[in-house]
């Protein structure tokens, strides 16, 4: 079976490698998620002193969006082995450490790594390092020029690139797309989350002297705050990237612009309600230029 899955055969051995694989054979979660795994194993690589590769194909090619920067880390066919011999495949879905990976190394193989956690504190311990999330990140991507242009364009309207931004996360509840078993919240309801979070963005607003970049996964709630005056809000729909079939690519290119549009920010504030979830998208753009990042929890 597992030859036949993942189309493994017995052909002359390749040099090791260490693989982060984001496919279509296994949820990975969010974009946020798919960055964690892949810094990671980037991290374990250079710790090892093992080449590194990545191959992200689902449910878009990352080349497409992201372009090696320091570290050519896109995998060609030609180095990627086939046999059974030469690979290992390891699955990292909910570990709290890497110690079942780890007993993986010293190796000659290519072992190819599913994970979506960040295990970077733990390398760092293990390995006497010091990388930082955010250095990594930049060593290995920088955006694709289309995407290039599209950060240009939005900087250009956001008082010379001095602003704070602001994210909202509410999944399924203002009704905007379906995520995971969430559902909807009543339609009365929905308008009193949307009340709450509206006054918490306005005593914000007031308070900062710059603009105020506003971004959030419900079209709902944007339509609502767009007009509010120093807000400043970026076009376009967000995907659950685990939650999609077959999107446009510039649906997919939405979730790169809110995340580097918030890492070109001054600070970042995670706003919400406790039902509301503290995603870590805001996280994960604030650690790539080491900016400040604050959670405001609404009562």
């Amino acid at each position: 079976m597992l030859l036949k899955y993942y189309k493994i055969s017995f052909k002359p051995q390749k040099k090791a490698l260490l693989v982060s694989v984001i496919d279509n054979r296994r949820n990975c979660q969010g974009l946020t998620d798919r960055f964690k795994g892949i810094v990671t194993v980037y991290a374990l690589s250079k710790g090892l002193n093992m080449e590194f590769k990545c191959i992200f194909t689902h449910p878009f090619n990352l080349t497409d969006f992201l372009h090696p920067n320091e570290y050519n880390w896109v995998a060609q066919a030609n180095e990627l082995s086939t046999a059974m011999k030469d690979v290992r495949i390891k699955i990292m879905r909910k570990e709290p450490t890497l110690k079942r990976l780890l007993r993986m190394f010293p190796t000659d193989k290519q072992i190819l790594v599913y994970a979506n956690y960040d295990y970077l504190e733990e390398i760092n311990q293990k390995y006497a390092q010091d990388f930082q999330w955010g250095k990594l990140f930049k060593e290995l991507f920088k955006p694709s020029k289309e995407l290039e242009a599209q950060l240009d364009f939005h900087l250009k309207t956001l008082h010379e690139g001095k602003y704070i931004a602001c994210v909202f996360r509410f999944q399924s509840l203002l009704g905007d797309f379906k995520e995971y078993h969430y559902q909807a919240l009543p339609v009365n309801e929905q308008e009193e989350l949307i009340e709450k979070n509206k006054n918490a963005l306005n005593n914000l607003v007031q308070n900062s002297s710059c603009p105020v970049l506003v971004t959030s996964d419900s079209l709902k709630f944007i339509s609502r705050i767009k007009n509010i005056k120093n807000i400043h809000t970026l076009p376009g729909k967000v995907v659950h990237l685990d939650c999609v079939i077959d999107e446009q690519k510039e649906v997919y290119m939405k979730s790169f612009i809110d995340f580097f549009m918030l890492a070109k920010s001054t600070k970042i504030y995670s706003i919400g309600t406790k039902m509301m979830y503290p995603t870590n998208f805001p996280v994960y753009a604030a650690k790539i230029n080491n900016i400040p990042f604050e959670r405001i929890l609404i009562d």
